[in-house]
């Protein structure tokens, strides 16, 4: 399923066309261009768009 000739690694996002070159970062892109829901933190109420920084978030938290 190569959508350019030998670059078959490459992944095309279905909602707008974003060319990534592999799942985790089609992943990370879905998550912040497409994702409407936000990550809360059940501590302090602040919002992230993305589980990952609401993880990096909470290592400082209290």
């Amino acid at each position: 399923m190569g959508l350019f000739g030998s670059s078959s690694n490459q992944l095309k996002c279905k909602k707008c066309g974003t060319v990534l070159s592999d799942s985790e970062r089609l992943k990370k892109h879905n998550e912040k261009a497409h994702n409407k829901k936000k990550e809360k933190c059940r501590i302090c109420g602040t919002e992230f768009d993305t589980q990952e920084e609401l993880r990096k978030h909470k290592k400082n938290c209290k």
